[in-house]
């Protein structure tokens, strides 16, 4: 009698240590994609002068601290367990250091809040919470390994801070998937992926910093399916006041959305293709003056699906942008630019926004970022 009753135990606690989503997919695949936000608007530092950088690179290291992503991350890592997408795109996941340089003095410590790993975060929250996510693919992109801090009072620089902006891909536990070598034109060091040959570099009083940009892709197989899952963060749609960097946005879509074909082409029977991320432009969006390309949404509508599109009933779907303390109340979400395409189309297409109520508010009263995450399930015939 002891050993059945043992034998049932332990059958019973198997079956309710299994992953949470087995046996819980109705779509042939589920995808998420999630802006995490840095936590500031680096909008004041690009465009700065001389006097006036050292105040504007503090004052954004105080608002990234401020911004607390290790108490974010905990929430964003929520919105991915509670639906157990297959693979998740990841956009501006940060990893900040820094190294005092100030004798008997942590000069670091008045911005701890701002060094942090965002993907280590992300990591943890989502392993304490029981989910099952490997990393795999990074895409390195905006990379300051020493940038010199100024503080009032103190001669010198008092602090050396590094930077790195990463898109990464996660997988579930269960899906098959491993970074794929998409054809660059202008590869990426150090990482997985493609740069983008349209490029910004500002110009700082401490040199010129290139804001790196791309895309990252990897095979997957779910359930018996081979897709391709394509990861990007295009250029915002103007730098400062600069009218020529209004190029580079629909500049980047048109390398994208070529190399993506051109890399399509060579299969008999090419894997379904899905490409997610933020692309800092959406449906509503007209070209930018004086050079008028199409947008970089029209040009990837034009070649793939907007998959938004496909949803039933008609929501706005609005993905951008909160504050960016990310303390105002109510949302103050306006535009669509987070954006799920595919090719082929799915036959039916269930997707919703998240983070984006007054209820998914972290404990302090801010916004998980500053944009929502988009959740798309497909279903093909």
């Amino acid at each position: 009698m002891k050993k059945i009753l043992l034998v049932m135990v332990s059958t019973i606690m198997a079956i309710t240590c299994l992953p949470a989503y087995a046996g819980n997919d109705k779509a042939d695949i589920k995808v998420m994609t999630q802006n995490q936000y840095l936590g500031a608007d680096l909008g004041p530092v690009i465009t700065a002068t001389p006097a006036e950088y050292p105040f504007a690179i503090v004052n954004a290291l105080q608002e990234i601290a401020i911004a607390n992503i290790p108490e974010r991350a905990a929430y964003l890592a929520e919105s991915i367990a509670d639906r157990q997408p297959h693979l998740v795109a990841l956009q501006e996941v940060y990893a900040f250091g820094c190294t005092s340089l100030v004798p008997g003095f942590d000069t670091c410590a008045a911005f701890g809040g701002a060094f942090n790993d965002h993907l280590a975060l992300t990591e943890a929250a989502l392993e304490d919470l029981g989910s099952d996510y490997e990393v795999v693919a990074v895409l390195q992109n905006l990379t300051i390994p020493a940038l010199p801090v100024f503080l009032p009072g103190i001669d010198g620089p008092a602090m050396i801070v590094s930077v790195i902006d990463r898109d990464v891909i996660l997988a579930r536990g269960d899906v098959d998937a491993s970074v794929v070598a998409i054809p660059c034109t202008k590869e990426a060091p150090v990482s997985d992926g493609c740069h983008y040959q349209a490029v910004a570099t500002v110009e700082t009083p401490l040199g010129d910093i290139t804001v790196e940009r791309g895309f990252v892709g990897v095979n997957a197989n779910v359930k018996g399916e081979n897709y391709l899952f394509v990861n990007t963060h295009l250029e915002v749609r103007m730098l400062g006041d600069n009218l020529d960097s209004t190029v580079l946005q629909p500049f980047q879509a048109s390398e994208l959305k070529g190399t993506l074909e051109f890399y399509l082409s060579f299969f008999p029977e090419p894997p379904r293709l899905i490409l997610a991320g933020d692309f800092n432009n959406g449906p509503a969006n007209a070209p930018l003056a004086p050079y008028g390309f199409p947008t970089a949404y029209q040009q990837l509508s034009f070649a793939f699906t907007d998959t938004w599109t496909l949803r039933p009933g008609n929501p706005d779907g609005f993905t951008c942008c909160q504050a960016p303390d990310l303390l105002n109340d109510p949302s103050i979400h306006h535009e669509r630019i987070d954006i799920v395409f595919a090719l082929p189309a799915p036959s039916r297409v269930k997707a919703n926004v998240m983070d984006a109520e007054t209820s998914d508010q972290t404990i302090s009263g801010l916004w998980p970022s500053d944009h929502a995450s988009l959740i798309a399930e497909f279903t093909y015939d």
